[in-house]
């Protein structure tokens, strides 16, 4: 099945979802953000060989109890195919720490594949994440 830009309806409903869940990321709600993905989501991320679900990402994301994600949010592409959909986004920003407010912010970038499947009730969950940390926004 060849990729289709998206209804104006599922922009705005696949939009939500991602910028609700960068939202979740930037909280102190940080919770949040796994109930926005399917219970059988994987994640591929750049330190691991092997794929891990959703009980290994809340405990990789266990640092984030020390630290504000203050990223910029960039959607480079929704693409729709029957009922999944893949969206490129970038982050851009800093981590900083919480408890210290004098700690110098650690640069943070990375660029993401999230593949959204539409649910049996017509909204749409991140089901994908695969993402990589390029060294800077000029590479």
């Amino acid at each position: 099945m060849t990729p289709q830009p998206l209804a104006v309806d599922d922009t705005q409903a696949i939009r939500a979802v991602i910028e609700l869940a960068v939202q979740s990321l930037q909280s102190d709600h940080f919770d949040d953000y796994f109930d926005l993905f399917t219970d059988d989501a994987v994640w591929m991320i750049p330190s691991r060989f092997q794929d891990i679900g959703i009980d290994e990402a809340r405990s990789f994301y266990g640092f984030t109890d020390k630290f504000r994600f203050d990223q910029r949010l960039t959607i480079d592409e929704i693409m729709l195919a029957g009922d999944w959909a893949f969206v490129r986004i970038s982050l851009d920003g800093h981590l900083r720490a919480k408890s210290d407010l004098h700690a110098a912010p650690l640069r943070s970038i990375s660029r993401h594949m999230w593949i959204l499947q539409r649910q049996q009730d017509g909204s749409w969950m991140i089901a994908r994440d695969i993402w990589n940390n390029p060294k800077s926004n000029k590479e």
